[in-house]
């Protein structure tokens, strides 16, 4: 199989796995009303499952390291079908709730693994592009289960949309099974618990640590302009539908962006582009703080915020991965669930920040509190475009 091949395979797990995570939000109020839950319940379910996969990205690591990464990654796609036709099967609180947790469990072991597939096949020049493939996977995932939820709740009903994302993850578990190779050597000279330990000595390498927080707060701006988004679209009268469709041109800039600025970074370097792209991000957020609103307004500016979840941490990965990859690549694993742990964090502080400010300013000024975080990402990728300073075999004898 080509790498090519492999990659676009990845990159489609991704995607059906993010667009079934944020599929509950559009169609929150239709759950709500059928199974007498309130919004606050649901919002808590969608927040521990999320905070459940976020605090398995680096056991995923780990045991893809020992095991294989093709093992944990199939496990995680059936494991997430069975939890999504719960889901769309469930009538009552309890069914919905555990359908919903064990999707959190099932999906907190696919990430990890699938970008170490990437590093694992991919020539060095090569990395950026191949980074940005599934890493926009994760961007246009994210928009898609807004437009296909939307949609086929519209239409059709929440269990029907449930239902039909469910039988798609069977035939991604069933193509990755046959056409998915094994890749990697398995590190097993060290225990599961020590290996658990050392992943964390990853955050003692300047560079990867910086890179890591970039996109920690990049994610965290995505994620926070995402939650102010409906709340606009609904001070503007936009119905659910036009607002699915809103979506797409997020999804169009974090997915192709992905893809292109990652083959830029592999010709360039990877500093330039990543300024680049928070500079526009910035731009982006300055202007729906300085403007009225308007449908037209709104699509232009969230459409360049999609910089953040698919190009911007394309450059964050890619940096990390270079610097695992010089230093020990069979623990690359456990070095990427450490940041991706951190990246789920950026998650779960966007959303809550969001609503945080959303309910204290209102839209407008927290448009400007997003881009004031920007700012400080791009001052910490200022510092991260300087020369690393930490000797390589000084870490090795360390951990």
């Amino acid at each position: 199989m080509s790498n090519n091949k492999i990659f676009m395979l990845l990159a489609v797990n991704i995607l059906l796995i993010f667009s079934i995570m944020v599929s509950i939000f559009p169609i929150a109020p239709l759950i709500s009303s059928e199974l007498g839950m309130s919004s606050s319940e649901i919002g808590s379910i969608a927040g521990v499952a999320s905070l459940v996969m976020t605090f398995l990205s680096i056991p995923s690591g780990v045991l893809a390291d020992r095991y294989g990464r093709k093992k944990i990654i199939l496990a995680a796609m059936v494991l997430s079908a069975v939890a999504v036709f719960m889901v769309a099967a469930s009538h009552g609180v309890v069914l919905f709730t555990a359908g919903w947790l064990l999707f959190g469990f099932a999906r907190g072991f696919i990430s990890t693994p699938i970008f170490a597939v990437v590093t694992d096949v991919c020539k060095p020049e090569e990395r950026g592009r191949a980074m940005g493939i599934v890493s926009g996977a994760i961007g246009a995932g994210s928009v898609l289960g807004y437009v296909i939820s939307g949609l086929l709740s519209n239409y059709f009903g929440w269990h029907t949309s449930f239902a039909v994302l469910g039988s798609l993850l069977v035939l991604s578990s069933a193509v990755t099974a046959v056409m998915l190779p094994e890749t990697g050597v398995r590190n097993a000279g060290k225990s599961i618990g020590q290996a658990f330990k050392n992943s964390f000595k990853w955050l003692g390498v300047r560079e990867i640590l910086l890179a890591g927080i970039v996109g920690t707060l990049c994610f965290m701006v995505g994620v926070f302009t995402t939650f102010l988004v409906p709340f606009a679209a609904k001070e503007q009268n936009i119905s659910l539908v036009l607002l699915s469709l809103l979506f797409i041109p997020y999804e169009a800039v974090a997915s192709f962006g992905a893809v292109f600025i990652g083959w830029i970074s592999d010709k360039v370097g990877r500093h330039a582009p990543l300024i680049w792209a928070q500079s526009i991000c910035l731009g982006a957020l300055l202007l729906l703080f300085a403007l009225d609103f308007n449908p037209w307004l709104l699509t232009f500016g969230y459409a360049l915020i999609g910089l953040t979840e698919g190009p911007i941490i394309t450059l964050a990965n890619t940096i990390i991965t270079d610097k695992v990859v010089k230093i020990n690549p069979m623990e690359m694993g456990a070095a990427l669930g450490t940041f991706r742990t951190l990246q789920g964090v950026g998650i779960a502080l966007g959303s809550t920040l969001g609503g945080f400010f959303y309910n204290r300013i209102g839209t407008h000024p927290s448009y400007l509190v997003a881009a004031g975080m920007m700012v400080l990402t791009i001052l910490i990728s200022l510092g991260l475009g300087k020369k690393e300073q930490t000797n390589v075999t000084e870490y090795k004898s360390a951990g």
